[in-house]
């Protein structure tokens, strides 16, 4: 009994959750030859921090960083002389969790040992993004309203503060996916615009 109870308690301690790597918070490289030319990237930092209203909240940065990282690889070109301003704002959350997981712990605990989610995150949230030209003109707007789920497991799913990180990460990165296509779509006209 003594070498199972020994053989249980290493195989929990083995096993895990799943991690978060570098390709979840970063968006995929694109080629693309219809890009924007030159454009100052501002994100709304207080729309961000309003939905993602924890105190110092990595998920601000993750957002941050997926818009950044999207505009400089996907939407812009690399050299030449800035001709306008992109933004992003974000304009809603909506975030679902397990209400049970959270009434009742204990009876919830014993379930994720053998690979039976303990939770989940459904997230909600509106991308919106914004070209303005040199004067502060408006001449695109973009918005995206995206949802994911994400859920609390061991051995295929995350832990919580993971989960949530995730979620907000994989809703950022499909909404600038259908914004970048969109802008990709409408690029001579911008570019007419933007001079």
């Amino acid at each position: 009994m003594r070498k199972f109870v020994a053989l249980v308690i290493g195989l929990l301690f083995l096993s895990s959750c799943r991690l978060l790597s570098y390709d979840d918070l970063n968006p995929t490289i694109q080629p693309n030859n219809r890009l924007l030319p030159i454009l100052e990237i501002k994100p709304d930092y207080a729309s961000i921090r309003a939905v993602y209203n924890e105190r110092k909240d990595i998920r601000v940065a993750d957002a941050v960083n997926i818009f950044t990282k999207e505009v400089r690889e996907n939407i812009m070109e690399q050299t030449g002389k800035k001709k306008g301003i992109i933004t992003m704002r974000i304009n809603f959350e909506g975030v679902t969790m397990c209400k049970l997981c959270r009434i009742s712990p204990f009876l919830f605990n014993l379930p994720p040992l053998i690979g039976l989610p303990a939770n989940y995150f459904d997230q909600k949230l509106e991308i919106e993004v914004l070209i303005l030209n040199k004067r502060r003109d408006v001449i695109r707007r973009y918005t995206e309203s995206v949802s994911d789920t994400e859920y609390v497991a061991l051995y295929w799913g995350y832990a919580a503060d993971a989960a949530w990180r995730k979620v907000a990460a994989e809703n950022m990165k499909s909404a600038m996916i259908k914004i970048r296509q969109k802008i990709n779509n409408e690029a001579p006209q911008i570019r007419a615009e933007l001079k």
